[in-house]
C-alpha cells in the first residue's frame, strides 16, 4: 500500500458551521469493560464554546452609502472578541445588544488575535434596511455537525464518537462550554471523487437525546439520556486490543441515506511505526456497494466502527483526499483511554 503520509488527508466529521479543548479527565481502559454496544448510527452535535469568534466582515448600508465600521477599526476575520466596553462576553447577542444600545456612540471591543490581546474603538452605523445600529461584523459562538457513534457503554449510556477531535481552521481543539446530542436523518450523499471528499447530508431533530461532555484528540464523548431501546435490541461486542489487530479483512458499520445501519467490507493495514493518536492504521474500502454509493469514506462517517474477527478494533477517522476509498482508523483502546471516568 502506498505511503498515506505523503498524501493529503481530511477528517471525516462533517462540520456544518465550525467550532470546541478538552475539559475532561481521562481514565478509562479497555480492561475495565470488555463489552460495549456497537455503534454505527449517525448523531448530530451542537456545541456552545464560550468563545466569540469573528467569522466575517461586511458593510453597513448607511444613509451616506456603505460603511465598514469593524474593518476600518482594524478587526479581522478569526479575531476573538473578549469584552465589550470592559464587560466580558461570550455570546453574539452580547455584542449586538451593546451596539444597538450605543445610539451611534463608539463601542470599545477587547479582542485577541493569536497570542496578542488588543482594544479597538468602533463607531456603530445606523442601517437603513434594519433601522438598527450595526458595525459590519459576523460572529459565531457555536457549531453543529454530523458524525457517527462508535460505541456506547451499557451501564451508563456514555458514548464515544468521531475518533478525532473537532478543531478550528488552524488545527487547534475547540473548547466546549456546553453541548447537546440530537438524532439525525440522513437525506442525501455527495459522492467522493479524487481531490474532493464527499459528504453526508442530514436533518437535525428538534429534540435533545444526550449531552456532550468533552472534545479530545481521540474523539467526542458524552452520555445519552435514554438507551432503553438499545438495551432491548442493541448488539454487544467485545473490545479488540491493539495486539489482536492484524493486516486483513474487516467490516465497517455506518448509516447512509436509507437511515439503517449497514455493514461493508474493508481491508486493514497496520504500519510498522506510527506515533499518531488517531491515524493508527490504514483502512481501504473494498465493498462495491459502498464505493458505488459514496466513493468510499465521506464526511459524516467519522467514528464508524471497525470490526475484525468479531471484535471492535477501532473507528474510521480520516479520508485520503486523492483516493476516497482509503483513509485512517484509530485503535478503539485509544478512544477508551480518553473517555472520561464519569462516563464509564
Amino acid at each position: 500500500m502506498k505511503n498515506l503520509n505523503k498524501n493529503k488527508i481530511f477528517t471525516v466529521f462533517l462540520a456544518v458551521v465550525l467550532l470546541l479543548t478538552p475539559l475532561c479527565s481521562t481514565a478509562y481502559g479497555a480492561d475495565e469493560n470488555t463489552q460495549v454496544y456497537l455503534g454505527g448510527m449517525p448523531f448530530g452535535v451542537k456545541f456552545y464554546t464560550g468563545t466569540l469568534i469573528v467569522s466575517g466582515l461586511s458593510e453597513v448600508d448607511s444613509a451616506d452609502g456603505d460603511k465598514h465600521p469593524a474593518s476600518d477599526a482594524g478587526i479581522q476575520e478569526n479575531d476573538i472578541i473578549l469584552k465589550v466596553n470592559g464587560k466580558t462576553i461570550s455570546k453574539a447577542e452580547d455584542v449586538a445588544d451593546a451596539v444597538e444600545e450605543s445610539g451611534g456612540k463608539p463601542v470599545s471591543l477587547t479582542c485577541r488575535r493569536g497570542e496578542k490581546e488588543f482594544e479597538v474603538s468602533v463607531t456603530p452605523v445606523l442601517s437603513q434596511s434594519t433601522n438598527k445600529y450595526r458595525i459590519g461584523i459576523w460572529m459565531k459562538d457555536s457549531t453543529a455537525g454530523i458524525g457517527t457513534i462508535t460505541y456506547i457503554i451499557s451501564e451508563t449510556g456514555g458514548f464515544g464518537g468521531l475518533g478525532h477531535g473537532i478543531c478550528d481552521s488552524e488545527g487547534n481543539l475547540l473548547k466546549i462550554e456546553r453541548g447537546i446530542v440530537t438524532d439525525i436523518s440522513i437525506s442525501g450523499i455527495n459522492r467522493g471523487t479524487p481531490g474532493s471528499p464527499g459528504e453526508l447530508h442530514g436533518f437535525f431533530s428538534s429534540g435533545k437525546t444526550g449531552t456532550v461532555t468533552c472534545n479530545t484528540e481521540c474523539g467526542v464523548f458524552g452520555v445519552f439520556s435514554d438507551i432503553t431501546d438499545l438495551r432491548d435490541s442493541g448488539t454487544l461486542i467485545e473490545i479488540g486490543k491493539k495486539d489482536k489487530i492484524h493486516d486483513g479483512e474487516a467490516i465497517i458499520r455506518c448509516t447512509l441515506d436509507d437511515n439503517t445501519i449497514q455493514e461493508y467490507t474493508a481491508q486493514i493495514s497496520i504500519p510498522k511505526n506510527s506515533d499518531s493518536q488517531t491515524k493508527n492504521f490504514t483502512i481501504k474500502i473494498t465493498d462495491p456497494k459502498l464505493i458505488e454509493k459514496t466513493g468510499g469514506i465521506v464526511q459524516g462517517m467519522s467514528g464508524s466502527p471497525i470490526i475484525q474477527d468479531g471484535l471492535l478494533v477501532g473507528a474510521v477517522t480520516h479520508v485520503l483526499v486523492s483516493d476516497s476509498s482509503e483513509g485512517y482508523g484509530i485503535y478503539i483502546e485509544n478512544m477508551l483511554e480518553e473517555m472520561p471516568e464519569i462516563l464509564k
